[in-house]
């Protein structure tokens, strides 16, 4: 496999597992204004229920995938304390958003494997709730700021095309500029459209 397919697949697969896992954030209820019928509908559907299962394990697979991603954005960059920060900084990211996806399906996961009853709805939207907080705030973080410091890092080797690295930066910086799941999707789509678009050439 060429770097440029590595790049390529990289990219995709990461891109389409995160967005789609993603969307779990809307699945599991408990972010802002919820209303009490949003949890017990939640949690008396075998079906919405799955649907959010299946999302955590595409979710951190996605999470694996951007490891994978970054670590090919680093290999075609110069080395620099940048890029390096940049791909630690990917990692925890990474790590924090499937945590914080555990964290939010804790009292999902007690019913499934114990067969108990609901634990409530001030307990669920407790953990929803502490479940976000570390997705958005450690996780797309840290994901928005990897973003820009690889954008910038990429801009100065003059690696990629100049609206991409400089979309990157604005990306990241709205992510950063947000305490709303929302922007978050915007991540997913800036890397697959960098493993598209691929590099101008190998950095030296």
């Amino acid at each position: 496999m060429t770097e440029r397919t590595r790049l390529l697949v990289s990219a995709v697969v990461s891109g389409v597992l995160f967005g789609a896992g993603y969307c779990i954030v809307v699945l599991i209820p408990g972010g802002g204004d919820v209303k009490d019928k949003d949890f017990t509908d939640f949690y008396d559907s075998d079906g919405k229920k799955m649907a959010a299962l299946v999302l955590f394990f595409v979710l951190v697979a996605g999470c694996f995938s951007l490891v994978w991603f970054f670590n090919e954005l680093r290999a075609r960059l110069p080395d620099s304390i940048m890029t390096r920060t940049a791909g630690t900084v990917a990692a925890v990211g990474a790590a924090a958003v499937a945590t914080g996806a555990g964290i939010m399906g804790g009292p999902l996961g007690a019913q499934q494997n114990s067969n108990s009853d609901f634990v409530g709805i001030p307990i669920a939207e407790t953990f929803a709730q502490a479940g976000l907080g570390v997705m958005l705030v450690v996780g797309m973080y840290a994901l928005a700021l990897a973003t820009v410091l690889v954008s910038l890092a990429a801009r100065k080797a003059s690696a990629l095309p100049s609206w991409l690295s400089i979309g990157g930066v604005v990306v990241g910086v709205i992510m950063l500029g947000s305490y709303i799941w929302l922007p978050g999707l915007l991540f997913p789509i800036w890397v697959i459209v960098v493993g598209v678009v691929g590099f101008r050439e190998r950095a030296a």
